[in-house]
């Protein structure tokens, strides 16, 4: 045993060869060298990581909405592409770039969540890539409803009146179909169409208090061409940063539609005695006056939900009419400018599934005061709001369908609306 001790004390305290150091010098040269090229890996993969993060901050910052469908058939985006040609070809692109365009899931959301905002739909912002061509057919029912009640007398004590108490029901319901073509300019610019085909009927309903009292109730009707609305929607920035998407609109409506200026009036006295003097015998289909509305939408992308509110300023243009005689005489010539107005909306929206998307939404509107010969009608500003919502169901990759529903707030806003839309893309 003590000779084992010694050969292993002998054989720890010999030193090593140089062949041996050069051996052992050289092993760890390699694991170094090897340490470095894992590193150098990591580096790489880190680099890739980020250029890919980058991209994906970019594309998310360039979503916007584009009308209709899915783009399940567009061509993937370059999964190998890494480095910083990536980061540089997707800079490269995004000054044309559609934000909600393309086949990324979240693109896809984004989009069928907006185009599903009736609000968006008729102010703008829900834009349509360059080249397609969207035809949306659409349906929409209001119907509006109030009670007056008219007093010709005094009251002494509350309860007791003395004089004539008439009791007025106005409504009224239109059914307008309409079709709108939007075509894509550029990726940031889109032209628009809406051509409206409006069917209205309505009635008076008066009724005055008392036992030998009648109730009548002159009904009206039309049936023609709207208010042709053309306009336009520019996407003023990318929405890089986490910065809101900004969408500029300008519409034009036009005065195609029936004026409630050529509409026949009545200027009889109902059974009753009373006058029903300027109800209409006619319903009109448009305002009779060439409106302008700059308006801004904001989109704010985030998951899972989409925010996006508009601000809107209407602009009437005063023009000559003519004001029917109440009593049957002459017309009195006149020009009169419809008060101005300004609308604010603001909604979220998200996705139910990859099919289904929906939006909820209020807006408020307030209208100024109208004139005659530049003098102030007293009792014509007025403010309403409407509280609406929306379901989107993709039924092919370029055909969606849009729900929308109203509740109005107010004794100036639609009762209720509902709204049936189906957006179809052509594509060149």
């Amino acid at each position: 045993m003590s000779a084992h001790a010694q050969s292993d004390t002998q054989t720890a305290g010999q030193s090593i060869t140089p062949q041996e150091a050069a051996r052992l010098r050289a092993e760890i040269l390699k694991q170094q060298a090897q340490i470095k090229e894992q590193q150098r890996e990591l580096r790489l993969q880190s680099l890739r990581l980020n250029d890919e993060q980058n991209l994906l901050d970019t594309e998310l910052g360039k979503l916007r909405g584009t009308g209709t469908g899915t783009a399940a058939n567009a061509p993937e985006p370059a999964a190998t592409q890494t480095g910083t040609s990536a980061a540089q070809a997707s800079a490269a692109s995004a000054p044309e770039a559609a934000p909600i365009t393309g086949p990324s899931p979240r693109k896809q959301e984004a989009r069928r969540v907006l185009q599903t905002a009736q609000e968006l739909s008729s102010t703008g912002g829900v834009l349509t890539p360059k080249g397609d061509l969207v035809v949306d057919p659409s349906f929409e029912y209001d119907y509006y409803n109030e009670n007056q009640v008219n007093i010709s007398g005094f009251t002494i004590i509350p309860g007791i009146t003395f004089g004539n108490i008439n009791v007025q029901r106005v409504q009224a319901n239109y059914a307008t179909t309409a079709m709108t073509f939007r075509y894509g300019v550029t990726n940031r610019l889109e032209l628009n169409l809406r051509v409206p085909l409006v069917y209205a009927t309505g009635s008076t309903t008066t009724q005055p208090l008392g036992p030998s009292a009648q109730v009548f109730s002159p009904g009206a009707n039309a049936f023609s061409l709207g208010d042709v609305v053309v306009g336009g929607s520019y996407q003023i920035n990318s929405g890089n940063n986490g910065w809101p998407i900004l969408i500029g609109n300008l519409l034009f409506k036009t005065t195609t539609g029936t004026s409630p200026f050529s509409v026949p009036i009545y200027t009889t006295k109902d059974p009753n005695g009373i006058y029903i003097a300027g109800i209409e015998k006619k319903l009109p289909t448009g305002t009779g006056f060439y409106t302008l509305e700059p308006n801004m939408t904001i989109l704010i992308p985030t998951s899972p939900a989409v925010l996006f509110a508009n601000i809107l300023y209407g602009v009437n243009f005063a023009r000559g009419v003519r004001i029917a005689n109440r009593g049957g005489g002459p017309s009195t010539p006149a020009t009169i400018g419809p008060g101005n107005y300004l609308s604010g909306t603001f909604g979220v929206g998200f996705a139910v599934n990859n099919r289904t998307s929906m939006t909820f939404s209020y807006q408020q509107e307030h209208v100024w005061p109208a004139t005659e010969n530049g003098v102030g009608i007293a009792g014509s500003s007025f403010d309403f709001g409407t509280f609406n919502f929306g379901v989107g169901l993709t039924l092919t990759k370029n055909i969606t369908l849009n729900i929308g529903a109203g509740i109005g707030v107010g004794p100036n806003s639609p009762v209720a609306k509902v709204l049936f839309e189906v957006p179809i893309r052509f594509r060149p």
